[in-house]
C-alpha cells in the first residue's frame, strides 16, 4: 500500500513540476530575452508588465516548489 501511495505521489509531483516549468521557468526565461512570456502564460495569467513580468513567473515557481515539498511527507508515511 505504501509503495502504491509513493508512486501516486511521485506521479503527482512530476505533473506539478512539468506545469511549473511550462508556467514558470519558460515564461521567465522568455521574459529575460524577449520581454514577452509566450501565449500559454498570457492566456492563463494575462499580460503582466514591468516588475510583474518577473514576479508572476517567480511566484509560480515558488508555489510549485512548495507543493512538491508539501507532498514529500506523504511518500514516507506508513499507512
Amino acid at each position: 500500500m505504501a509503495d502504491k501511495r509513493a508512486r501516486v505521489v511521485d506521479g503527482a509531483q512530476t505533473v506539478i513540476a512539468i506545469a511549473g516549468v511550462m508556467f514558470g521557468l519558460v515564461p521567465l526565461v522568455r521574459w529575460f530575452f524577449s520581454d514577452e512570456h509566450g501565449g500559454l502564460f498570457r492566456w492563463v495569467f494575462g499580460t503582466p508588465t514591468g516588475a510583474m513580468g518577473y514576479v508572476a513567473p517567480l511566484l509560480v515557481i515558488g508555489a510549485v516548489v512548495a507543493v512538491v515539498l508539501a507532498l514529500e511527507p506523504l511518500k514516507r508515511s506508513r499507512a
